[in-house]
């Protein structure tokens, strides 16, 4: 064989690998294994907790058991679910801290550790999406954060760290994360691939492709039966390993034509609108209340957030990220996709329509039908998180899709706004991260006594007048860092970080609901494992 064949980087490797050691054979097939991920779908202000959580408290969970709760856009999905009932965000580590409940939850809620209320109350620990990332992204890179609207260095919008009192602010315009992928797949010069065939191959080009005249050539010289056999098996373990990177044509290849072509549409004119540019108000953060930033924000929050999901599955494909966070704003006035509201998510919340706490309903200083108006935004983000699930599972890699790869959290701020609880979490889960986690469609109390969904709707019924009454739930209070040991454990960390570290059996400063720190219930959560 000529010896420009093994000069051509990626292609040549292909080539000369028939003649490596059965040690290199046995790291190509465990390559061949797509990469575990993990999504954070991240929502504020809570949702209306008994109307969200379905009637099914622990076992089997079928798509009619969806249909009348604010999760019926996951019907068609409902095998690839699993909803966790009774963890708590430990954020009443603000015994000791009078600090509002919204710094507390977002500076915590990923950390579980305190804020510090002497810098801009950000938090005194890494961030999960950060230490998981450290592992499993490629070099070890930093975790894609998303959000949409304005940009924000408040607390009320941080929930990612790169190192404690270090905020990590989401990038909220799509052009931002599509050019990061131009060196990968779009019209702008790569960033110096080793060769010319490395290049074509992150385009999505096969390596095997990339020679098939040299290989003819080279098969039909006079050879041993063994020989012949030798080459053919290593050529169908090759489109072994590029089929289970995601190497199988449109829409599971590295190129701008996946981009731009259906489920994605990240054409540059796409992008393009869904950037705008300018003032983006709306809300407590949006500046401005001008025509023309309420008008970004709606953009922003519909066709912006729909191209930051279809952003998020590029890179997946790309292998360029592993690591995920899609942050929704919490103080922004819902006015598109046939929601009209005249206050904020925040003030809605709290079912007054402002900043007050336990004022009251309806039409007496409150919000008329205020529980349908937080309805409706509880349903425009299920749909939003049904949307990921469906672009997810729609594209596929290896011998299942990238959901099945994923594990895709929808991880709320509080249970509920207006009790600002954060015991019986809603949260679900969807994506095995490569047959790890329970599927099939489950629910599992992971605490004792059955699960209670809250009294969201029946303290403050629509049309009512008078006193707000506690919302919140009892029970439901394993602390959420056994979930994210599970979590952690699911995509592939160690311990130390290392290939024998041993499982992660603990996440955070701390687990309880005290001053005092350390962890005292350690370990991942059995029952939510697929072997549990």
């Amino acid at each position: 064989m000529k010896r420009r064949v093994f000069l051509r980087g990626v292609a040549g490797a292909a080539v000369a690998a028939p003649f490596l050691s059965s040690l290199h054979e046995r790291k190509a097939r465990a390559d061949a294994t797509p990469p575990k991920r993990m999504v954070i779908f991240y929502t504020h202000n809570g949702c209306l907790t008994d109307k969200w959580f379905p009637k099914v408290t622990n076992g089997a969970l079928a798509a009619s058991d969806l249909t009348s709760t604010t999760l019926a856009p996951l019907a068609p999905y409902v095998k690839k679910l699993l909803i966790p009932r009774g963890f708590r965000s430990m954020n009443a580590y603000g015994q000791g801290q009078s600090i509002d409940p919204h710094d507390q939850a977002c500076g915590s809620k990923l950390t579980c550790a305190p804020i510090d209320s002497a810098n801009k109350r950000y938090a005194t620990a890494t961030s999960l999406d950060h230490i998981v990332a450290k592992q499993i992204n490629p070099g070890g890179g930093a975790p894609l954060v998303l959000s949409v609207g304005a940009a924000s260095t408040n607390i009320k919008e941080i929930i990612s760290f790169s190192a404690p009192g270090a905020a990590f602010p989401a990038t909220v315009n799509p052009t931002t994360v599509y050019n990061a992928l131009t060196g990968v797949f779009g019209t702008g010069t790569p960033a110096a691939p080793a060769t010319a065939a490395d290049w074509h191959v992150t385009r999505g080009q096969r390596a095997a492709d990339l020679v098939s005249g040299d290989l003819k050539r080279f098969q039909a010289l006079k050879m041993s039966g063994d020989d012949q056999k030798r080459i053919q098996d290593w050529l169908d373990l090759l489109q072994t390993v590029e089929n289970g990177m995601g190497m199988t044509g449109v829409p599971g290849s590295c190129t701008k034509s996946t981009a731009e072509a259906s489920p994605f549409s990240a054409t540059s004119a796409n992008v393009t609108a869904g950037s705008p540019s300018g003032v983006i108000s709306g809300g407590v953060f949006g500046g401005n209340n001008s025509t023309t930033g309420a008008s970004n924000l709606a953009t922003s929050f519909t066709l912006g957030g729909d191209l930051m999901l279809q952003l998020m599955a590029l890179n997946m494909i790309c292998d360029v990220n592993r690591v995920f966070i899609m942050l929704y704003p919490g103080y922004v006035t819902f006015n598109w996709d046939g929601i009209m509201d005249k206050n904020d998510h925040h003030g809605l919340s709290h079912r007054t329509g402002d900043l007050t706490v336990g004022g009251n309903c309806g039409q007496s200083g409150g919000v008329m039908n205020v529980i349908d108006l937080i309805g409706q935004i509880d349903n425009w983000y299920a749909g939003k998180f049904a949307k990921l699930v469906g672009l997810l599972d729609s594209v596929g890699e290896g011998s299942g899709t990238l959901l099945d790869n994923t594990a895709t959290m929808w991880l709320p701020e509080l249970s509920d706004g207006a009790a600002h609880n954060l015991n019986n979490l809603p949260i679900v889960l969807a994506g095995g991260a490569g047959g790890y986690l329970k599927m099939g469609g489950n629910v599992v109390n992971v605490d004792t006594g059955t699960p209670d969904a809250g009294k969201s709707t029946s303290t403050c019924a629509d049309g009512s007048t008078g006193a707000i009454g506690y919302t919140g739930s009892n029970g439901g209070n394993v602390p959420i860092n056994k979930l994210y040991v599970t979590l952690m454990n699911a995509v592939g960390c160690t311990a130390d970080g290392t290939a024998s570290g041993g499982k992660v059996t603990t996440f955070g400063v701390m687990d309880g609901t005290g001053a005092t720190a350390g962890i005292s219930n350690p370990g991942e959560v059995s029952k939510l494992t697929a072997t549990g």
